[in-house]
């Protein structure tokens, strides 16, 4: 194996709380009650516009005035709780050393290079990529694609990590092998049709994908 790319949201790291939070002002600014927070969560990983469409009865114009809101308050509040996953510091630590290490994720690109320099991972990633890049929005490929261009990499050479079905699509539209992080937000029932070629239970598991073969 030449690659893995991972998810960044509930794959690397634990955001949940501030993701949540963010959720909470922009419901508020919507004037609309929070729904479950089990809703909340599985909506994490798509563009965010359209994380409210099914909130806001399909209103693009609420749906546009609910990100804002998140945005807003994400940008103040992004580090207050956000921490990388027990483990996945060393493990990263140890894959760099043997493996082209890459980042696909929908986290506004500003977002998730703060959040690398917080963590000290910049040097660990030899190619990133965020949304409201030029390129559309998971579950499409090409996203995922083009950071295998990055990395030198073919998709049969590589692996994806991921915790949603819509990691699960990308990584099968692309060709390249996925492990679903099942710690994650995600839930394994929705990725009917989607090939697994790795479960991982917990976060430490991570460390053992420099011997996985895809």
């Amino acid at each position: 194996m030449k690659a893995i790319v991972f998810d960044l949201d509930g794959t690397l790291i634990d955001s949940q709380e501030d993701v949540l939070s963010a959720f909470g002002a922009a419901f508020r600014a919507l004037d609309l009650p929070l729904p479950p927070r089990r809703e909340l969560l599985r909506v994490i990983g798509l563009r965010l516009e359209d994380c409210f469409l099914s909130f806001v009865d399909g209103d693009p114009a609420r749906a546009a005035q609910g990100a804002g809101a998140f945005r807003a308050h994400y940008a103040r509040h992004h580090l207050d709780r956000t921490r990388p996953f027990a483990g996945v510091d060393d493990a990263l630590a140890t894959l760099a050393h043997s493996q082209a290490l890459g980042l696909c994720t929908m986290k506004k690109a500003e977002f998730m290079h703060r959040l690398l320099a917080a963590f000290g991972w910049r040097e660990r990633f030899a190619a990133v990529l965020g949304s409201e890049e030029g390129f559309p929005a998971k579950p499409d490929p090409a996203m995922l694609l083009e950071v295998l261009r990055r990395l030198g990499a073919r998709p049969e050479q590589s692996l994806f990590v991921g915790d949603t079905w819509m990691d699960g699509q990308m990584a099968r539209d692309a060709g390249v092998p996925f492990a679903f992080a099942a710690y994650g937000y995600g839930e394994a029932s929705r990725l009917d049709g989607i090939p697994v070629a790795r479960v991982l239970e917990r976060p430490e598991d991570i460390a053992a994908l420099g011997g996985a073969r895809p």
